[in-house]
Order: C-alpha cells, then sequence, then structure tokens
C-alpha cells in the first residue's frame, strides 16, 4: 500500500473484518471461490487492518464491499440562535431557583408566625 492512499485509508476493526469474511463464504457458497483462494482471503481478512486491504479480496468479484467509503459525518457547528436559546434556558433556570428560594423563605415566616401563635393559645 503506498503512503498517499495509506494517508487516506481508515484501520478496521473486529466487524469489518467479520463481514468480509462472511461475504467472501457468500461467494464460495454460489462457486465463485475455490476452497483454497476462499481459505487465503480469509486468512488475509482476518489479518487485514485498513480498508483498502478488505477492498482489494473484492477486486474480482461481484456485489457489495465489507467496507463501504461513505463521506465522514460531522455534527453541524451549532447556530447563533441556538447557542442564545440555550444560555436562555440556563439563565432563566438559575433565577427560577433563586426567586423560589427567596418565595420559599417568604412563605416560611407566615407559617412560623402561625405555629407560634397556634401554640402559643394552647
Amino acid at each position: 500500500m503506498d503512503s498517499g492512499r495509506r494517508g487516506r485509508d481508515l484501520r478496521i476493526g473486529d466487524p469489518e473484518r467479520e463481514r468480509a469474511m462472511r461475504l467472501l463464504g457468500e461467494h464460495f457458497s454460489a462457486g465463485r471461490l475455490e476452497l483454497a483462494e476462499y481459505d487465503e482471503r480469509c486468512r488475509q481478512a482476518a489479518g487485514a487492518r485498513f480498508g483498502s486491504e478488505l477492498d482489494e479480496l473484492f477486486d474480482d468479484l461481484p456485489g457489495p464491499r465489507p467496507v463501504e467509503l461513505a463521506p465522514a459525518t460531522t455534527r453541524p457547528a451549532p447556530s447563533a440562535g441556538a447557542i442564545a436559546l440555550t444560555v436562555g434556558a440556563i439563565a432563566a433556570g438559575i433565577a427560577l431557583v433563586v426567586v423560589a428560594r427567596q418565595i420559599g423563605v417568604l412563605l416560611l415566616i407566615p407559617m412560623l408566625a402561625i405555629i407560634w401563635f397556634t401554640w402559643r393559645r394552647r
């Protein structure tokens, strides 16, 4: 594999290797591969580190590739409106907590007064 190709090539994991071997098994079952060829390609698939190494095993075979090259998916940057909405929601939450504490303290004073006067009447 040349260095230019390797720079763009992505490493693969066990799921990609297993899929490649499963696809090779389908080609073997369909009679497209002989036993020795199937065995050799499975060994190469098991030792593959890059997607291009798996693709090379399927150059002369029809059907899907074990590693489909898809464009990299990136999450779009949040818009200014989304950031403003998030900051506003956080600020509103903080304000609600502060107000609730103050209201709680204000409600606590009359409750304590009622309890005090009720207790004193006994």
